[in-house]
């Protein structure tokens, strides 16, 4: 048996000219069928007669008051009348235990952690004491929530 390529051709020159016939068939087809169409799939529109040699514009418009290109935009000028001016932060608070406890425990313990691991004269305590500190703070700052609100209060407890 033995074993064709494409590359070799057709076996049989018959093939050629059967392709050839049923695509010239197809293209007969087609143009036959545009041809006797009532409602073609364009408009049977004159051609529009333009105004000059050149169009109007090239491309979409531009609004008035925009730059065409990058060189030539200048932002509009902006009056500063809504001018905010923050309040002044709040001191914090010196004798509130609570408050620092969050602060030692959130800061110090965590830098304890890192110090243990890093420097390895440090005693193993120390990553202890950090891990506890780091736990104490948050469950302080979780303790200093609110119990309870209103449902419907209007008040979301951000602090700007």
């Amino acid at each position: 048996m033995s074993h064709r390529s494409p590359e070799d051709g057709p076996a049989d020159p018959d093939v050629d000219r059967a392709f050839r016939e049923i695509v010239a068939g197809l293209r007969g087809e087609a143009d036959t069928q545009h041809r006797g169409a009532v409602n073609p799939p364009w408009p049977s529109a004159p051609d529009p007669e333009p105004t000059s040699g050149r169009p109007s514009h090239l491309g979409p418009r531009t609004p008035e008051g925009m730059a065409t290109d990058h060189r030539s935009y200048e932002p509009p000028e902006v009056e500063d009348d809504d001018h905010f001016v923050p309040p002044p932060p709040e001191p914090l608070p010196a004798g509130d235990l609570h408050f620092w406890g969050i602060v030692v425990g959130l800061v110090v313990g965590p830098l304890l952690v890192v110090l243990a691991a890093v420097v390895p004269l440090l005693h193993p305590v120390f990553a202890v004491v950090g891990a506890v500190l780091a736990i104490g703070g948050f469950v302080l700052l979780v303790l200093r929530q609110p119990r309870r609100r209103p449902p419907f209060d209007g008040d979301d407890g951000a602090r700007v």
